[in-house]
């Protein structure tokens, strides 16, 4: 019998995910906030927002491959669980006056740990509650709805900061992350083929070298990990800076919520219309590869940019084709992983992502504090446009989207 896309066990996953990430945006606008207040320095944002992406570089491929042999459900829950426990103290503290940045960097780090494990549970448990022909549309949706929530997150940040304040807003936060863990314990979780395998330091070394091979055996594998490093380096630190980007500018935060709220927009309409869409085989090609291109150029337009609503106009076509590019490429990638090992090949992957992404943070950061935002956004824009020609019209790269179609 054909498998429906919308199961029972895809709704709870999606319910408890959409729950847990509008206490995930709170808190990450409110501790921004607090944090750009508190020191005035684009360099520490940056260095703040790179922690859990330095974890997940280096730390993801073993992660990955722990939960290859771990019950994902109860790994699942237990994470949230945690996070929730962690953001509650972190919410007293507020409270009491007690709030310090080192404490907030040790959250963080502690917060990102936990993501490691909890992010390719998530995402390889997506490929067993999908069905493989709606992968896309079961992954827009997805998207859609993340997308959803940081649109009125992102435009009422600023109201929510004033009027709620740091500490209920990270308490907030953690009551989220409890009620995620609740709504996961009923999702059934089929068992991986590693289920159950004891974890030892030597057969961590032999999935991770066999997650290599892996890697470099395929062709496609071996041009995407290194493009995605550089390519996360060049293009994705600007967006974790965005707050001190708009405050340059001479916005407030009121104008870097809206100016989040219509990058959420772009995102979520391109995300939506996937959802609803199927699209044949070559148009998926298509649609990755004109949309990944276009993004860089619509970005470079956003980052020069003087007036606010061309400023918004630009940044809205940046999210929609990015976010289309995303969409197609991700899906066609899930697909392509093999069961037996996918976590801990997943994991080499996000590794270079995030290793890109997290220097990108913190170079950008620094750069930040010596020269405008804008100029150094735009230059590392367009330096990004040729690997990303490169890789998007690679023979490689058509082959591997037209052969992971469904």
């Amino acid at each position: 019998m054909h498998k429906k896309l919308w199961n029972k066990d895809y709704i709870l996953l999606l319910q408890g995910n959409t729950v847990s990430a509008i206490g995930d945006l709170m808190y990450s606008v409110a501790i921004g906030y607090w944090v750009y207040q508190q020191t005035g320095s684009s360099a520490l944002m940056g260095i703040m927002s790179s922690i859990s992406m330095f974890v997940t570089m280096f730390f993801s491929p073993v992660c990955g491959s722990i939960v290859d042999k771990c019950n994902r459900k109860w790994l699942i829950v237990g994470i949230d669980v945690m996070q929730g426990v962690l953001m509650l103290a972190v919410g007293l503290l507020a409270y009491f006056n007690s709030l310090s940045v080192p404490v907030v960097l040790l959250a963080a780090l502690a917060a990102a740990f936990g993501s490691v494990f909890y992010s390719p549970a998530v995402s390889t448990l997506m490929l067993d509650i999908i069905p493989r022909d709606d992968m896309v549309r079961g992954q827009s949706v997805f998207s859609g709805v993340s997308s959803l929530i940081n649109l009125a997150g992102s435009a009422l940040s600023g109201v929510m900061v004033a009027f709620l304040g740091v500490p209920l807003i990270v308490v907030i936060n953690g009551l989220s992350n409890l009620y995620s863990a609740a709504s996961e314990l009923f999702i059934r979780v089929p068992r991986t083929l590693q289920q159950g395998t004891q974890v030892t330091a030597g057969g961590l070394l032999r999935d991770m070298g066999s997650a290599m091979k892996t890697i470099f055996a395929d062709g496609c594998l071996r041009l995407f990990v290194p493009c995605a490093l550089l390519l996360n380096l060049l293009g994705a630190g600007p967006l974790t800076l965005a707050l001190p980007f708009c405050m340059e500018k001479g916005f407030n935060v009121d104008a870097y919520g809206y100016f989040m709220a219509v990058y959420m927009v772009g995102s979520l309409l391109s995300v939506l219309v996937l959802g609803i869409v199927k699209l044949p085989p070559k148009a998926r090609f298509w649609v990755m590869a004109l949309g990944f291109t276009s993004s860089v150029l619509f970005f470079t337009l956003t980052y020069f940019s003087v007036d606010f609503l061309p400023m918004c106009v630009f940044l809205f076509l940046s999210a929609l084709t990015n976010a289309a590019g995303n969409a197609v490429f991700n899906a066609a990638l899930m697909l392509a992983l093999p069961q037996e090992n996918r976590s801990a090949i997943l994991g080499f992957i996000n590794s270079a992502a995030c290793g890109g992404t997290a220097l990108s943070a913190v170079i950008y950061g620094f750069l930040g504090d010596v020269f405008p935002l804008y100029l150094v956004f735009a230059a590392g824009s367009i330096l990004s446009l040729l690997p990303m020609i490169y890789m998007c019209f690679h023979k490689q790269t058509k082959a591997f989207i037209l052969s992971h179609c469904e």
